[in-house]
């Protein structure tokens, strides 16, 4: 990724966010973090990084949801859309709301496709705008705020780690055990 930001700079960012938001797989998280890491270097702005990758995430869901709402006919017509899993995304939608939005933005493949859904869902513009306005809020100050904080501190995080190996190694398999547990009781139910 730092060749190509490398040689495009933000345009790379912007076109990459803009373009997952209206449903084409970009590889637009991973140029934002790496242009994170590259802040964290001093070689690119992370205020330039963060408002940008916010304005092109923001106005990429918006356009993806305005065709969605606006061509859902076409896009069922050539088959883009269609059949029980889209029923099911649009009662999941209609129940949860904005937060399919929030919680889609950190699942690769429904980042792209949820916008979309979201307008042929027919969800209302101001419960989308709020929704994407906080997906799009938490996305970049996790994959760039954090990434930033995390690179600009590594050694105290790599000394941390070096001091206290097996207490991370013991929180990590309790937190797996958990999250094993809750699906296993999720498919019994």
């Amino acid at each position: 990724m730092k060749p190509v930001l490398e040689q495009y700079g933000y345009l790379a960012l912007i076109v990459s966010i803009f373009l997952e938001g209206i449903g084409i797989p970009m590889p637009g998280q991973s140029l934002m973090i790496a242009a994170s890491i590259l802040s964290s270097e001093h070689a690119m702005n992370l205020s330039l990084v963060m408002t940008i990758s916010w304005l092109s995430c923001f106005l990429g869901n918006t356009c993806g949801y305005l065709i969605g709402y606006y061509f859902e006919g076409w896009l069922d017509k050539k088959g883009y859309i269609s059949g029980p899993k889209m029923q099911k995304l649009q009662s999941a939608i209609i129940h949860y709301g904005p937060i399919c939005l929030v919680v889609s933005r950190f699942i690769e493949g429904m980042k792209q496709f949820m916008p979309l859904a979201c307008g042929i869902a027919k969800m209302s513009r101001k419960e989308f705008l709020l929704g994407n306005a906080l997906a799009s809020t938490i996305w970049v100050a996790a994959f760039s705020l954090l990434i930033n904080v995390a690179f600009e501190h590594l050694g105290l995080i790599t000394h941390f780690y070096a001091e206290h190996r097996y207490v991370v190694w013991v929180i990590a398999a309790l937190l797996f055990l958990l999250m094993l547990i809750a699906v296993l009781k999720r498919k019994k139910s």
